[in-house]
């Protein structure tokens, strides 16, 4: 019965660490999906560009192509962030649980500029549409600007912890 405790008491500690400290894949992938998430909101500004001009409904459905290759590839990363949230740290989870939901968002909007696109054509200089494609452009900043804080957010807390670690005195 000690010996059980006595192996209890060691194992949890280590446990427990093993939760707390970031996943270097988690911080990996998050970067990536920075990196994503910030050519989007450059196609999404380019979009945006799209409504002051006169430029044919062919433009936009290209736009909105590469548009949704992005989308895809973020969406790819997430999924990727989703399977490691088990080794991920208290706030890795938290990140991955609110990038998704505003992903989710932003690839419906996107899939809906798209159908209304292909419905028709012709409405592309109309205010709807462009309304449409404003709130586009805000969700791909909000995104883009929500992973690029969680990034900056991981490496703070990394350098914070470092210079913590030097600051502690050896016990004597």
């Amino acid at each position: 019965m000690m010996k059980t405790l006595l192996s209890l008491a060691l194992v949890t500690p280590l446990c427990l660490n093993a939760r707390t400290t970031d996943s270097e894949q988690v911080l990996r992938l998050l970067s990536d999906a920075k990196v994503e998430a910030a050519v989007l909101q450059c196609d999404a500004s380019e979009l945006t560009s799209f409504t002051h001009s006169a430029v044919s409904w062919k433009s936009y459905a290209d736009q909105l192509a590469q548009i949704k290759t992005h989308v895809n590839k973020v969406a790819a990363i997430v999924e990727e962030l989703k399977d490691l949230r088990i080794i991920a740290s208290p706030w890795q989870k938290v990140a991955i649980d609110r990038v998704n939901p505003l992903l989710q968002e932003l690839a419906a909007n996107t899939q809906l500029i798209i159908t209304k696109l292909s419905v028709n054509p012709s409405r592309v200089h109309m205010a709807p549409y462009k309304e449409y494609v404003a709130a586009h452009y805000d969700l791909a900043v909000d995104l883009s600007s929500m992973i690029g804080e969680l990034v900056e957010y991981g490496k703070t807390k990394a350098k914070f912890e470092a210079l913590t670690r030097k600051l502690e005195m050896p016990e004597q």
